[in-house]
């Protein structure tokens, strides 16, 4: 049995203009994107962090490519984007360290370690904003969302790393010096009641996932 108790530059476009003798018009530098200069440097929000995200969702099936696939798209990001996407990373890791959400995995995964459920929380993300959100705040909805034929751990430890290590390979710095990098353990509690582990307990706690996972 796994144990379950928590451990736990933007750039201006530049309005410039040159001036080529009292006659010659100005020329005017725009910083529409279009341009041959590049896109701009944009602050990375949540609503861009998860269209990055959304753009491997397809691949969620193959983890190996759907790594690959999120890889890339972070690759065309800027140290500083990066930052930022680790940033609302680790705030999402954050939210969703409840003891609900943990005795979901729990069911599951057949057991969830403190480490156990990082992981879990990893793939939940690497699902998408739609079934985060809903799992987040219905952790037996987690049911509904599984392929029936679904097996293996809901883990993705991978997908935790990614961001980290593209940036270190653009700032030629230890991945784990990146700023804002997640932590993977925490000083404090989940939040929430927390799950008991025996059968009457769990069965009224979590129905849907009962009834799905009981037999394992």
């Amino acid at each position: 049995m796994r144990r379950t108790g928590a451990v736990t530059l933007k750039r201006r476009g530049v309005a410039a203009f040159i001036v080529l003798g009292f006659a010659a018009p100005a020329v005017f530098f725009s910083s529409n994107p279009t341009y041959a200069e590049g896109p701009l440097v944009t602050e990375m929000t949540e609503p861009r962090f998860w269209a990055i995200i959304a753009e491997s969702t397809p691949f969620e099936a193959d983890t190996d490519r759907q790594s690959a696939v999120l890889r890339a798209s972070l690759e065309k990001l800027t140290p500083a984007e990066l930052e930022g996407y680790e940033r609302i990373f680790d705030r999402l890791m954050k939210e969703s360290y409840s003891w609900d959400l943990w005795g979901a995995a729990y069911l599951a995964n057949g057991g969830a370690s403190d480490d156990g459920f990082e992981y879990f929380r990893c793939w939940l993300i690497s699902k998408g904003e739609g079934i985060f959100r809903k799992v987040s705040a219905h952790p037996d909805s987690l049911a509904e969302i599984l392929a029936k034929d679904s097996g293996g751990e809901l883990e993705f430890e991978e997908f935790a790393y990614i961001a980290r290590d593209v940036w270190g390979k653009k700032t030629g710095r230890d991945p784990g010096d990146m700023p804002g990098a997640a932590a993977m353990m925490y000083d404090t509690k989940p939040s929430g009641i927390p799950f008991h582990e025996d059968p009457t307990s769990l069965m009224k706690r979590y129905p849907k996932l009962w009834a799905r996972f009981a037999a394992n």
